[in-house]
């Protein structure tokens, strides 16, 4: 028995050490950023608590999670603690399902020692300081390929709907993830009457329930069938502001522009049909600019170390901060570059040998390229976005090197 759960252990007691190091290396505590994006995270979980009310931009779930504390009359205070528990224990039990996914594909042992590569990720442990549901995020996806990886061994349908399931319910923490759950949907398509009858069938419409009367709610609110306006906010801000600055020949300040400014007053509908209307007047007006803009936010999105890192400051004046903080930067950068480098490679490599891939090198190939040019409409985000493909390119890499020996499940089956 002990000699089966060792490595579990040995990962989790690594794990904490790591934890420790980095936070009095950096100076490093939870921490709440007023000038991100976890002030509306938070006010997200306020109007769903204090009155009954969804966000315009932050889905219902991740809503309910952060603002659980809410519910038992629980202070601001309460909330975000409780919201740094759950990202630590999530970063935890998201390595643990990494390595159990990986000794599907080798064995414990070499598991054990691809893990320690994934514990080491600067980003991912970084995150889970703020009060963001990055975490979360990359946990829920990452158990989607477990429940994949697990299918493609055993051939046990109940996995596929498992996975369906998670993906739906990540769609109401980060409405992208819906993306994810239609292809994979389809690509089962010819399965979909056990999907649909299966035992976990309930949970999966439940999950879909949950997603009409996300959408339904704001609607009524404030006007369009959407999970979220996020996408419209967003495009707005970056790409968008960044195309019309090269067009005035301007320098791009995100948030500090004037055309940022004129989002102030208006509704989340009206946002939605300016950044619409804007979108067309620049795709036919200026084209080559708004495709410079999205190569830029892909480049800044793909070549920046952590920011987290970055912001931490020597308040102790330690000798030994400034190292540390150049160190884990540069870390930090160079896995965001070969991550996202070789996840690109690895992945268009298995569009091409379609014919021999099999559907965990599909489903992680699809989460690395969608994730990866859909943070184009976004810049400045360092590897905030692309942390969450660093577990899909390590289970990708090793299903290449391995999947002729335990998978034989095509796509063209």
């Amino acid at each position: 028995m002990i000699s089966k759960i060792k490595y579990e252990y040995i990962l989790f007691f690594i794990a904490l050490i790591w934890v420790f190091i980095f936070s009095f290396a950096l100076q490093l505590a939870p921490h709440f950023n007023f000038l991100g994006d976890d002030i509306t995270y938070l006010e997200a979980s306020k109007m769903l608590y204090h009155h009954g009310q969804l966000s315009p931009t932050r889905p219902l779930l991740i809503a309910a999670i952060f603002g659980f504390p809410y519910l038992c009359d629980g202070s601001t205070e309460m909330v975000l603690q409780w919201s740094f528990l759950i990202n630590f224990c999530i970063w935890f039990f998201s390595i643990i399902l990494f390595f159990r996914i990986v000794e599907v594909i080798l064995n414990r042992k070499n598991a054990f020692f691809w893990s320690l590569l994934f514990v080491f990720c600067i980003g991912n442990l970084a995150y889970a300081f703020q009060f963001l549901p990055e975490a979360l995020f990359s946990f829920l996806l990452l158990l989607a390929v477990f429940f994949i990886t697990k299918y493609s061994k055993t051939q046990k349908k109940d996995y596929i709907v498992l996975a369906l399931i998670v993906l739906f319910l990540c769609a109401l923490i980060k409405p992208v993830a819906l993306g994810f759950a239609i292809v994979l949907l389809i690509f089962y398509v010819k399965k979909v009457k056990y999907i649909l009858f299966s035992k976990f069938s309930v949970v999966l419409v439940l999950s879909w329930i949950l997603i009409f009367f996300q959408v339904l709610s704001i609607k009524k609110s404030f006007g369009d069938y959407t999970i979220s306006y996020i996408g419209a906010v967003t495009y707005y801000n970056y790409v968008g502001a960044k195309a019309d600055c090269y067009r005035k020949n301007i320098e791009f300040i995100p948030g500090e522009n004037q055309r940022a400014k004129t989002l102030e007053g208006l509704s989340s509908h009206q946002i939605k049909i300016l950044a619409n209307e804007d979108f067309k007047e620049q795709f036919k007006n200026n084209k080559l600019n708004l495709v410079k803009a999205y190569i830029f936010c892909l480049y800044s999105n793909s070549s920046k170390g952590n920011y987290i890192v970055s912001e931490c400051k020597n308040e102790s004046n330690t000798s030994y901060f400034d190292s540390f903080q150049f160190l884990f930067k540069g870390i930090s950068k160079i896995q965001n570059n070969v991550f996202t480098l070789v996840g690109l490679l690895l992945s268009f490599l298995t569009l091409i040998q379609y014919k021999t891939s099999n559907s965990i090198q599909f489903f992680c190939s699809f989460g690395i390229l969608f994730i990866v040019f859909i943070s184009g409409i976004s810049c400045f985000q360092c590897d905030r976005f692309h942390i969450v493909i660093y577990s899909m390119v390590l289970v990708l890499l090793l299903q290449k090197m391995n999947s002729s020996k335990h998978f034989s499940e095509p796509l063209q089956k």
